[in-house]
């Protein structure tokens, strides 16, 4: 119970969710560490602390969690998937798409696909291949339309191959969306200003997200 607490505390703070804050991180960390000293093969706990270190720009300490989730429960899928993640932010997207694909084939019904997919598609986006991250990207808005971040990616991702019209269909149905007036230009560019973003891999995928962005006009 404790490493699902977790998880959900972290999960909340990631997905900017129930205005939750770094006084989650800490409580996710202190549940995730109990967890750990009663039983030390917790996935879910160690999976949590991998979030942890993430939101606090250590990528190093969050990729070796993930990896130690994956050591305990080896068809926890989400896990691979969070690895990947982590490599793309220490700078080897080329490394992580194999593993996000070991994430959907372990689990095809996953109810985190969307994330999956959208993993998949920062990673290509991240490489410049940006046909091979809308086609990842279409698939995540497809599968789970509440996630802010697929839409944005894939908005920037149509503009900075011409593909002008769709890059507007998208961003229409972006602003369509509840989270859309929190994630304007501007909410978007603080929330890539956090400390788990402060590192050249993302800054520079950063910067072609917002240029991508502003050339589909998103205000």
């Amino acid at each position: 119970m404790l490493g699902l607490l977790a998880n959900v505390l972290a999960s909340d703070v990631l997905n900017a969710w129930n205005d939750a804050g770094e006084a989650e991180v800490d409580r996710a960390e202190e549940a995730a560490n109990k967890a750990i000293s009663l039983e030390q093969k917790t996935p879910l706990a160690h999976y949590a602390l991998g979030f942890v270190h993430r939101l606090r720009g250590n990528h190093d300490a969050s990729l070796r969690a993930f990896r130690k989730a994956i050591e305990h429960d080896p068809n926890l899928a989400k896990a691979y998937a969070q690895a990947a993640n982590e490599l793309v932010f220490i700078g080897k997207p080329s490394e992580a798409i194999p593993l996000v694909e070991q994430a959907i084939r372990l689990s095809p019904q996953d109810p985190s696909m969307g994330p999956f997919l959208w993993v998949k598609g920062r990673a290509h986006f991240t490489l410049g291949d940006y046909p091979s991250a809308i086609e990842a990207l279409e698939e995540s808005v497809r599968v789970r339309p509440n996630l802010w971040f697929s839409h944005a990616w894939l908005v920037a991702a149509y503009a900075l191959t011409d593909r002008d019209a769709e890059a507007r269909n998208a961003r229409a149905v972006f602003e369509k969306t509840h989270f859309s007036k929190r994630f304007d230009l501007e909410g978007i560019t603080r929330y890539y200003q956090e400390e788990q973003y402060q590192n050249p891999t993302l800054q520079a995928a950063m910067a072609e997200l917002l240029k991508g962005l502003r050339k589909a006009g998103l205000k």
